[in-house]
């Protein structure tokens, strides 16, 4: 009868917790953000550990069942402690994204890939600390920019960045 219990603790909480992972962020909105340590993957995956040891202390001791309930919820207890201090406060520390929002390459560099009409779309390489990335743009001052000049982001509008020629060199009194 009690290894009926473990079993249904086992699976229950393994699906719960692949359910969580899909729709983790919709119970942590309902729930008005809950606490890390209330972390409803860690708690599902804690009752997997204590319904697996369940299971696997019926079958293969001799223990009597209150023996196999303590044994059962002390590894339960200390995967919670393994996992929340060797898991989930590494990963809450560590950066989300190394990703830049499109609003951040405004002021940057980069280098026409597609000629840019005037009246068109091209496309421009830019390079960062983050990583390099290809963005649709389109002309500034609807001037041609062909393929192959330096160009300096001057807005970003409607996911594409609008640029202009960079000039090397300052062109005074002409």
């Amino acid at each position: 009868m009690l290894l009926d219990v473990y079993w249904w603790m086992l699976w229950g909480s393994l699906a719960a917790a692949v359910i969580s992972i899909f729709i983790g962020d919709l119970i942590e909105s309902l729930f008005g953000g809950l606490d890390e340590f209330f972390n409803p993957l860690l708690l599902f995956g804690t009752l997997s550990v204590v319904g697996g040891a369940g299971v696997l202390l019926t079958k293969y001791t001799g223990l009597n069942m209150g023996a196999v309930l303590l044994m059962s919820a002390l590894a339960g207890a200390l995967a919670y402690v393994i996992i929340y201090y060797f898991l989930i406060i590494p990963l809450s520390n560590a950066e989300a994204s190394t990703s830049i929002s499109m609003q951040d390459l405004e002021g940057k560099m980069g280098e026409v890939i597609t000629t840019i009409p005037a009246e068109g779309l091209g496309e421009v390489f830019i390079e960062s600390p983050n990583g390099s990335r290809n963005e649709t743009a389109k002309s500034f001052e609807s001037e041609e920019i062909k393929q192959g000049s330096r160009i300096v982001v001057v807005q970003v509008a409607e996911q594409m960045v609008l640029v202009s020629k960079f000039e090397d060199e300052l062109n005074w009194g002409e």
